[in-house]
């Protein structure tokens, strides 16, 4: 018996944080709504017994405070550093290299998928999304390129 409330108490556990507001909609027909999304007119509802409502945080990032390392913190020699920059600099590379070879394929692919096949409008459904679907790829890795490149500029 004590392990068929088991489910019971876990979902009672697991609910009590749950936290929505709720609103009070009524619309031009004067159909009454009462939903967790606020719409333009809506009034919110108060309910006993309710945990408050959480506080609405500032949204902006905040800047990370600089603080030095401590004087223990473990260091490793400029030559370590080097070998390590060099190693990322060459998978960073590796990778640019082979973004640019799937770029330049998707290039090709696009250009092939442009073509009307046999009895195909340029104004298909087909068409389109064969085209579509041809371009996001290229741009996908073109976006890639851009993304490794900035990673290198930024290797000391």
């Amino acid at each position: 018996m004590p392990i068929a409330r088991f489910p019971l108490l876990l979902c009672l556990i697991l609910a009590a944080p749950a936290q929505a507001e709720i609103y009070k909609y009524i619309d031009e027909n004067g159909q009454v709504t009462f939903t967790d999304v606020y719409r333009k007119g809506a009034k919110r509802i108060e309910l006993p017994g309710a945990p408050a409502p959480l506080p609405i945080r500032d949204k902006a990032p905040r800047r990370a405070s600089y603080n030095p390392s401590p004087a223990d913190f473990p260091r490793i020699d400029a030559g370590t550093q080097k070998r390590r920059d060099d190693i990322r600099r060459q998978v960073l590379e590796d990778e640019i290299s082979g973004e640019r070879r799937n770029a330049e394929e998707a290039r090709r692919q696009l250009a092939l998928g442009e073509r009307l096949q046999p009895g195909e409008r340029a104004t298909d459904a087909t068409y389109s999304n064969r085209v579509k679907k041809l371009r996001a790829t290229m741009q996908q890795h073109e976006q890639n390129i851009a993304s490794i490149q900035h990673e290198l500029a930024n290797l000391k």
